[in-house]
């Protein structure tokens, strides 16, 4: 289990990443400016993709099954 949260933490952090620093790059170095939704939007999507990879890595307790006797 613990391997899957690392592989799920590897796809979010990367892809989260790729999208606020291409938004960053994009308006901020080429000094390109986007359309006033898109930008927004990737950038937010970026954030929440982090926040994901966060939270792939809290340890939640997990939940025993009552034994009938």
């Amino acid at each position: 289990m613990r391997r899957r949260a690392n592989q799920l933490w590897l796809l979010f952090f990367l892809s989260g990443t790729t999208l606020v620093l291409a938004d960053l790059v994009v308006t901020r170095v080429f000094d390109l400016e986007r359309s006033g939704v898109i930008s927004p939007v990737l950038a937010s999507l970026g954030i929440v993709l982090l926040l994901l990879s966060l939270l792939t890595q809290l340890r939640f307790p997990r939940r025993q099954r009552s034994r009938q006797e």
